[in-house]
Order: structure tokens, then sequence, then C-alpha cells
């Protein structure tokens, strides 16, 4: 009999030129339009409400999508270059040694309580990045993976402890000033206020968070075959069963630096602003102070610097591509058309239901735009004087804009931060979206009734 093929999964780069394409089909399809822009107060360009108008269309050729990828790295060009600097110094952290005995040393004295670890470090990262943006933990992927191994866990639970906490700490959007900040300056609203309910909200969508992870987690330790990625290739994280790496009085020093290093990045980004070049600086620094606490020469951190750049590279690239989709709909001039028909179709719905269908109205458009601080200077201008007319708060508005913008960025194949965490750990992106897409449904259900709270309370 002859031998039936076994179906291959898609490459993330594969996935990401698929949907370049799509893309460039839909500029064909979708009428193009155009709202006039101006710019404000604080000195942001934002959209003139009222002022849509349909333009004579201008298709993107599928023949010539490649030539928006220069384009596209250029624009990814600050995150791109943090991630080879974030991971040249992660690099020199790697080689002392300290991550991967901190790991198996507590993972054997958590022997039976791993849920508890999970638990505890996905809260962790879900408090980080209420306000940091989750793009500067794409460095730290290896490191999750490194700990989920060494309790038994695949590369999956790894990464999701780091990316879906910090995906229920971002999109809550308690204190983001990008996302939030942006949105609520546009919305006249006072920066950070409503925190209360924003810190609220993130209680059911963390602990549903945690559970999906633990019941995954917990399936594929009794067996691993179970793993979406079973048989799958992870850089970081294998360890010789009879031979684990356990935290020595050499790691202290360095223990120390990576920990001042952290939380010098927390104070920056809460007391005064954290950018790309300056997270850089601190992954850099927080490198070579491991490297010298470690006594490591000069050679070695050298050698282990560019191993780490290298590993960053093709997330690096990936992040390009993905860019490049966003300036395929930018050039068909299709997205002020979807925004504009999508806050027309709002008034059809019945006053507790209207939130909840402009989170779902914010995922449509996240497809086009998945800049945070983007989509809000595109969609606010029109969904605040929207929200105005048919009596829902300003505030629910920004609420919904949250939800919208930041839960589905894990799911999607041209957001940067999907794209960055399984390029790092080298999990196809297809497989990612078998796992992740169950929870995501359920992330949309609890968002839904969360705002429809925040419709009765008149959250303000």
């Amino acid at each position: 009999m002859k031998e039936k093929k076994k179906f291959k999964v898609p490459s993330s780069f594969a996935i990401i030129v698929a949907v370049m394409l799509l893309a460039s089909i839909l500029t064909y399809v979708i009428p193009g339009g155009q709202f006039e822009r101006t710019v404000d107060e604080s000195g942001k360009t934002v959209v003139v409400a009222g002022s849509f108008q349909y333009i004579d269309p201008t298709p993107v050729n599928p023949l010539s999508i490649m030539t928006y990828v220069f384009p596209g790295l250029t624009s990814a060009g600050s995150i791109i270059f943090a991630l080879l600097c974030a991971g040249g110094g992660l690099g020199i952290v790697l080689e002392t040694g300290m991550f991967q005995g901190a790991a198996c040393s507590f993972s054997k004295k958590a022997k039976g309580k791993e849920w508890l670890v999970v638990t505890m470090l996905t809260i962790v990262f879900a408090l980080l990045c209420i306000p940091i943006n989750l793009n500067y933990f794409i460095p730290f992927a290896p490191l999750g993976i490194i700990v989920a191994m060494a309790m038994g866990y695949d590369a999956i639970v790894g990464i999701s402890i780091i990316m879906l906490g910090g995906a229920v700490g971002f999109s809550c959007g308690a204190m983001n000033l990008s996302n939030t900040g942006t949105a609520q300056a546009i919305a006249q609203l006072p920066v950070f206020s409503g925190m209360g309910y924003r810190l609220f909200c993130m209680i059911p969508f963390l602990v549903v968070t945690i559970i999906y992870i633990l019941v995954y987690g917990k399936k594929i330790k009794a067996d691993p075959t179970k793993s979406y990625i079973y048989g799958t290739k992870v850089d970081f994280g294998s360890f010789d069963t009879d031979n684990l790496p356990a935290f020595e009085k050499k790691h202290i020093p360095v223990a120390i630096v990576v920990a001042a290093s952290i939380g010098y990045m927390i104070y920056v980004a809460i007391f005064s602003e954290l950018s790309y070049a300056s997270a850089s600086s601190i992954f850099i620094y927080m490198g070579l102070l491991s490297g010298f606490a470690y006594r490591m020469s000069l050679d070695q951190m050298c050698k282990s610097f560019a191993n780490g750049a290298k590993g960053m590279a093709t997330t690096g690239v990936l992040i390009g591509f993905a860019y490049a989709i966003s300036g395929i709909l930018s050039a068909g001039n299709v997205m002020d058309t979807v925004v504009n028909a999508l806050a027309n179709a709002l008034g059809y719905f019945p006053t507790i239901l209207q939130a909840p269908a402009m989170f779902i109205m914010h995922i449509i458009v996240n497809f086009f735009v998945t800049s945070g601080s983007g989509q809000a200077a595109v969609t606010m201008p029109i969904f605040v004087p929207v929200a105005d007319l048919v009596g829902m708060s300003r505030q629910t508005a920004v609420l919904a804009f949250n939800f919208g913008d930041g839960f589905c960025n894990f799911i999607l194949p041209h957001a940067a931060a999907t794209m960055g965490f399984v390029g790092c750990a080298n999990i196809p992106f297809t497989k990612w979206l078998q796992y992740v897409i169950k929870l995501f449904f359920i992330w949309v259900v609890i968002g839904c009734l969360l705002l429809m709270g925040a419709t009765l309370i008149n959250y303000a």
C-alpha cells in the first residue's frame, strides 16, 4: 500500500506571505475611502469625524507585495533593533547558566506544586504589563521556556506564562500610556481615569487564562504526545535529566544584576518613559554586568552576545514582514472605509449590546491596524461621537477599544507580539493558533459581559 503523505504544517513565514496576498486581494474588494486628518493640541494626527468620503480605488497588485517588505522592516526597525540588543544581552545571561540552574533547582523544590509556579509567574507578568508594552518582554521567551521545560511542560506553556499573562495586563489597559493614554486623550478624558474598573476587569481574564494554561499543561505532562508541538525542535530548555544544572553560589551575583536591571526597567516605565532605545541599553548593560559578575572573559561575552542576537534575527524579520501587511492595506486605502462602515452599523444594536458590538468592531479594525496608538488615532475620533449619540459613556468606549485592540493581538499572524513570541520559541503559527483560539473566544465572551456591566453602571 502507498503510504499517505503527512500534512506539513506551514511555517510562520508562509502564513505571513499568505496574509499579505489576502490583504492585496482585499484592496480590490473593499472600496477606497478616506477621512480628513488633523493634528490635535498634543501633536497627534487624528481623523476628523464626519469627513469620510469615497475615493478612487488604489488596489495593490499581488505581484508587488514583496516591495512592501523593506518599508515594513524599516517601520519595525525600533522593535527589531531592540530585540537584537536584548537577545544579545540575554545571550550572555543564559551563557552563565544562572536561569537554567535556578529553573531546575526551583522545579525540584516545587515538585507537585508546579501549578502554583505557573499561577504566580503568570500573575507577575500580568502585573508587569500594566504599565509596560508586552513587546518589551519578547526577549524573555527563552527564559519562560526554560522554566516550563524544567517542570516537565512544553514551550507553549513557557511562552503562555509570559505572553498570555502579559496579554491580560496589557489589554485591560489600566495604565498603558501608548494605548489607554492616547485613547483617553482623544476622548477628552483625564489620563488613566476609570482605572479601578479596568483593574477589576483583569481578575476574570486572569483567572480563566491561568486555568487554561494549567489544564493544557496537565494534559501534556501526563502525555507529551498531546502537545501541539510534539516533535518540534526548540532551541531553549532541553535538559539532560541525568545531569540537571543547579543554582550555585557563583550565580548569585548574576541573579542580583538581572533583578536590578528588570527593576530599573519597571522604574523607568512608571516614572519616566520607557522607549525601545532605553530598553535596549538596559538589556546590553544587564548582559555585560552579568558577564563581569560571573567572571566571564571578554571574548566569551562577545561570542555569547552575538549568538543571542542571532537567535532573535529570525524573529525580527518575521515582525518586519508582519508590518508589510499594514503597509499593503494602507496603500489600498481600505482602512478608513472599514472604520466608517462599522461606526455606521453601531446604531442598529440595542443599548446593552452596543459596547460589546464596539469591542467586536475594534477586533475587525485590528486586522487592518495592529498598532494600538495607531488604531486609537483612527477609530476613537469616529467612535467617541458615535458613543455620545447612542448614550454610551466615553470611558466605556475606551474600554471597548482596549479589549479589541489588545486581546486579538495574540491570534493575528501579523501582530508583533504574536510573531515575536512564536518566532522565539520556533512554534509554527498554525500550532499556536490551534492552542490559543479557544481561549480567545472565552476572552471575547468575558469582555462582552464586562462591557455590558460597564453600560449598566454607566462607567465613567
